[in-house]
């Protein structure tokens, strides 16, 4: 970048350019443009009805800033900016789009907020609490990402009304595996939506499965269709393992110097100065598939705002959709049991590979009952680097390895060294009769002491 941004609302319309800077979104304006519609199509679930076709870019402000479809769905995205600054609103936007293009996504809300795209769209909202259509445990893991994969029904995973706040991440991490074992057959173009990443993905006091099941989808999940898309306040607290990883990213207003040297560090330090002064609603976006960097000022969402500071007037909550009671009825297993028992042999077939094996190695799923797998922490990667119990041996074989030829070596300088100082010492001591029998007297006694040590250090490296 070059100049500043510091009072992006000067910029007129018809100025698109300052110093290789795209201004997009500003200032509002009355029209939307349309997307450009492709001949390709993503199958519908049921909550849509049908085909229909997808648009090759969603338009994300009200002067026609958009962005590709696909590469929104599979890519790595990240969105952040403090408290106010328009990072919601901004995922928000890119859910309704990718909802109207009926594009198949899964949310996971911390703060029990993206209910409201239950205004206009018929998602499935699971939860901890009788808040949502339908309550959900570990167990049931397997059957909601066939529900949102394989049928294409938008999900809101809301664990903010799990009591134990490590119940609700188990589950996180328990449909994020699924997800991504199934995603494998499946290859459909599919986005993973994590909200408050900095308390899945840290970048301080490691990962855990949780932490290391969101980077594998990061970093593999992109071959697959699986795409993410993580938000965050603080980007300085988000494990760059995952930002070095994303393609898009949108940067709304931050003002902690940490944050904006995160910010320098990828754009340079006239953009942290820049970032410290947008607008609600503007961001500065970065995008690889173009190389451009642009300003852009968000459109506002266009359903009903949950996540709003709540003031002392009464909140006038809208009608809101959600799925079929049928597919409700299913889910809890009061239904016949007809489909569900096929999707079970479907995702047995999937768990008999390598990529659907659970945590304990055997490919072995409970699905009696839940339809779901045995447990949260299991990896489902059909690629065995990609496991970490495989990761952990393959890590501790190389230390074990480093470790051995290190005692080695410390074994053998020590040897020679020894040997070397023994030589010396004899050779001065037996210049002289008296010495050279004190030199033949203590010889013997001294070899068997180097052997001895030596013998106890081989004995530690190989049994120890």
């Amino acid at each position: 970048m070059c100049g500043h941004l510091s009072d992006p609302r000067t910029f007129s319309s018809h100025r698109r350019v300052r110093c290789g800077l795209r201004i997009d979104g500003l200032p509002d304006s009355p029209t939307t443009n349309q997307p450009v519609h492709s001949q390709e199509a993503f199958t519908r679930g049921p909550h849509t009805g049908g085909m229909s076709e997808t648009p090759d870019e969603i338009t994300l402000s009200t002067d026609g800033f958009a962005m590709p479809t696909v590469e929104v769905l599979t890519g790595r995205g990240f969105i952040t900016g403090k408290s106010g600054s328009g990072k919601s609103n901004t995922a928000s936007v890119v859910c309704e789009e990718l909802l109207d293009a009926g594009a198949p996504l899964l949310i996971v809300d911390t703060d029990g907020e993206y209910y409201g795209l239950k205004e206009r769209y018929e998602l499935l909202h699971v939860g901890g609490d009788d808040r949502c259509d339908l309550r959900i445990g570990v167990d049931d893991a397997d059957r909601l990402a066939r529900v949102a994969l394989d049928r294409g029904i938008p999900v809101v995973l809301d664990i903010s009304g799990f009591d134990d706040p490590d119940e609700g991440r188990a589950v996180v991490g328990a449909v994020v595996e699924r997800l991504f074992a199934r995603e494998k057959q499946a290859r459909t173009p599919f986005l993973l939506v994590v909200e408050e990443a900095h308390e899945f993905v840290p970048q301080q006091g490691g990962l855990d499965d949780v932490g290391e099941t969101l980077v594998r989808v990061a970093k593999r999940g992109r071959k697959r269709g699986l795409g993410m898309c993580a938000l965050s306040q603080r980007p300085a607290s988000v494990s760059k393992d995952y930002i070095t990883q994303c393609d898009w990213l949108v940067w709304h207003r931050l003002t902690w110097d940490n944050d904006t040297a995160v910010v320098s560090r990828i754009l340079g330090s006239e953009a942290a100065e820049d970032v410290q002064d947008l607008d609600d609603g503007e961001a500065i976006v970065q995008t690889d598939w173009d190389g451009e960097v642009r300003l852009v000022r968000f459109r506002r969402k266009r359903t009903f705002d949950a996540g709003a500071t709540p003031d002392l007037e009464d909140i006038e909550r809208p009608e809101l959709k959600s799925v079929d009671d049928d597919l409700i009825a299913e889910l809890r297993g009061d239904g016949d049991g007809a489909d569900d028992t096929a999707d079970t042999a479907t995702a047995e077939t999937a768990d008999a590979s390598p990529e659907g094996r659970d945590a304990t190695g055997t490919g072995a799923t409970a699905t009696g009952g839940t339809g779901g797998t045995a447990g949260a922490s299991g990896h489902a990667s059909g690629d065995p680097a990609s496991d970490t119990a495989w990761e952990a041996a393959q890590f501790l074989t190389f230390l074990s390895r480093r470790l051995v030829a290190a005692v080695t070596w410390l074994v053998t300088r020590t040897g020679a060294l020894s040997g070397r100082a023994l030589s010396w010492t004899a050779d001065r001591l037996a210049r002289t009769p008296s010495g050279r029998r004190r030199v033949e007297s203590l010889l013997p006694k001294v070899a068997l002491l180097v052997v001895g040590i030596l013998l106890g250090a081989v004995l530690v490296v190989v049994f120890g």
